[in-house]
């Protein structure tokens, strides 16, 4: 049979790509189809992901039919304690709605949308965006029937002001009746199966967090971990983008899928420093000396290094968090991402349309901060924000960067599951350690002032400036 969608099986008008992925209906309501897909993919994947969501997700929140039908069959064979696969799905559907499930051919218009979720575990999240974008729509449809009510020239206000504070406390109580509260107990038992099974897959030697390519700094964060934000400040000409650049290869050199979103550097600048740091001839003869064979031969070498390596350039300048999800999402679908970096965080686009500019744009950096540590939890990948720190250091005698010199740093701090400082004291002149007397020249200092699952304390590294390569430190 031909496989057709009817037409009302909704193809919404996307209006935004913040945060929960918004979309517009036909009606103009919020919904999003991105999330209900997800729901359903992910009980597909994991049957018994339905027990995180089936007592508080309701067919009626979905604003798709195609995929409110899959998840009324899902929910019945649910609550009738059946096994809950594709064919079981399938012959419910038809039982349920057979004109319908015979338009959408079963499953089979799903079926591309496999590979867009592998597992089940941000089921939770998927299902607390599709519930919130139905308590918008209720409150929407109920503030615009008031309004029509109010309009009328005999109205009585206070019953009309109570009957609307009635509907929103209607509405806060179905929120929280569908929020996603669950006992210790069912927590405490799904992590202590996870942490198991990771146990399991390191013994049979895979490897799970992403090492930064730096011993010493993993030896405090253990490599980078998906889901979690590392936040990594400096003053300019400090090495954060070579630090970052030195992370990305070293993880792309072991076979994870990692994505460079510059808001600074173009792909060519990016590409340039990436060929020198592999080849090492010097930068200058890439911009505006001769390079003799050797240099070419290297560079050669380099290059066909490069597109050995799951490497993706992104120079999205001018970018909001929007965006950058919106790209992040679109390579994660295609890629299965591992590791994304973000430079830098300051450069990200904010709008300031309220209050003290300065102050709007503080608390906004923030909240990028935010968004980035949450698309990093939604997608699964790791995240390595770049961030610029104000000039507080340069007024102290030794220059140390301090978590007050992060922009907003209180809610940064927050948020971030690790932050680190990188420092080059021979950019204030300082070239030798005041206790030790070891040499500062091409040394660099990381500072690990959070670690949310370990230690704190400092690193050092070896460069070489001109072709922004990093070595371990050596006395």
């Amino acid at each position: 049979m031909k496989n057709e969608q009817p037409k009302n099986a909704g193809q919404p008008k996307t209006v935004s790509v913040a945060a929960g992925n918004y979309m517009s209906t036909d009606n103009g309501m919020p919904s999003s189809e991105e999330m209900e897909q997800a729901v359903v993919l992910a009980i597909l994947t994991q049957s018994t992901a339905i027990c995180e969501v089936g007592n508080r997700l309701r067919p009626e929140m979905f604003t798709n039919p195609a995929y409110c039908l899959v998840y009324r069959a899902m929910l019945a064979l649910y609550q009738h304690e059946a096994d809950i696969d594709m064919l079981s799905v399938e012959r419910e559907m038809r039982r349920i709605d057979p004109e319908h499930a015979t338009q959408l051919n079963g499953l089979a218009f799903i079926a591309d949308g496999m590979l867009k979720v592998r597992n089940a575990r941000f089921i939770k999240t998927y299902a607390a965006w599709v519930i919130r974008c139905w308590v918008l729509r209720q409150a929407i449809a109920g503030m615009t029937a008031r309004m029509v009510e109010a309009r009328e020239p005999g109205v009585d206000v206070m019953a009309w002001l109570n009957a609307s504070r009635k509907d929103l406390e209607k509405l806060e109580e179905e929120f929280a009746v569908h929020s996603t509260t669950r006992t210790a107990a069912e927590v405490g038992d799904r992590v202590l199966a996870e942490i198991y099974d990771e146990q399991e897959r390191r013994r049979a030697g895979e490897q799970l967090q992403i090492t930064t390519g730096i011993d010493e700094f993993d030896h405090y964060l253990g490599g980078l971990y998906r889901g979690e934000l590392l936040v990594l400040a400096g003053r300019p000409s400090m090495g954060k983008t070579a630090l970052a650049l030195h992370m990305a290869l070293a993880a792309a050199q072991q076979g994870k899928k990692v994505c460079f979103f510059s808001l600074e550097m173009t792909e060519r600048q990016l590409i340039s420093r990436l060929l020198c740091t592999l080849s090492g001839v010097e930068p200058d003869k890439l911009r505006f000396k001769l390079m003799d064979a050797d240099d070419q031969q290297r560079l050669d070498k380099a290059a066909a290094e490069l597109r050995k390596l799951p490497l993706f350039l992104n120079y999205c300048s001018g970018c909001g968090l929007a965006e950058i999800r919106a790209r992040c999402m679109v390579l994660n679908r295609k890629h299965k991402l591992d590791l994304m970096i973000v430079d830098y965080l300051n450069l990200v686009n904010v709008s300031a349309d309220r209050g003290e500019v300065k102050d709007t744009m503080d608390l906004a950096l923030g909240e990028v901060a935010g968004g980035l540590k949450t698309l990093s939890m939604e997608q699964d990948v790791a995240c390595l924000v770049l961030a610029q720190l104000n000039r507080n250091c340069e007024t102290r005698t030794d220059h140390i960067p301090m978590m007050s010199d992060l922009r907003n740093s209180g809610e940064i701090e927050q948020i971030a599951d690790s932050i680190a400082m990188v420092y080059r004291p021979e950019q204030y002149g300082e070239l030798s350690d005041p206790v030790t007397r070891e040499s500062f020249y091409h040394v660099g200092r990381f500072f690990v002032i959070k670690n949310r699952n370990g230690g704190t304390g400092e690193v050092r590294f070896r460069y070489n400036d001109s072709l922004t390569q990093i070595y371990p430190y050596k006395k």
